[in-house]
């Protein structure tokens, strides 16, 4: 897309879940691993690139802090907190709870 000027706007970030956040970090760090590994096993690389390695493992914390946001009490209530404007308790808390629950990118 193209505004005034040329230069290219950049749609903002959509809705997503916890849960969509952690599969896609967990699919990203499961393709770097394969990608490598297999770039190795064929010659084309002696060893992992160091940047890439680095990546995978940037996305393994990715996948371990939203286990840790999802599987604790205290943050999934702040979370709740900071929803109630958007919806209703009740509808926050199952929507969390099912791992539904949208979260949208924010300026702050």
């Amino acid at each position: 897309m193209e505004v005034a000027g040329g230069d290219i706007a950049v749609i903002p970030p959509g809705k997503t879940t916890l849960y969509r956040m952690q599969m896609i970090a967990l699919d990203e760090q499961h393709r770097i691993e394969i990608s490598q590994d297999g770039r190795v096993k064929c010659g084309m690389q002696k060893e992992p690139l160091p940047e890439q390695v680095i990546k995978r493992d940037d996305f393994a914390g990715i996948v371990r802090l939203l286990d840790t946001i999802m599987s604790d009490k205290v943050i999934l209530d702040r979370l709740e907190e900071r929803a109630k404007g958007r919806k209703g308790v009740a509808e926050v808390t199952d929507a969390i709870a099912a791992g539904d629950e949208e979260i949208e990118a924010s300026a702050e």
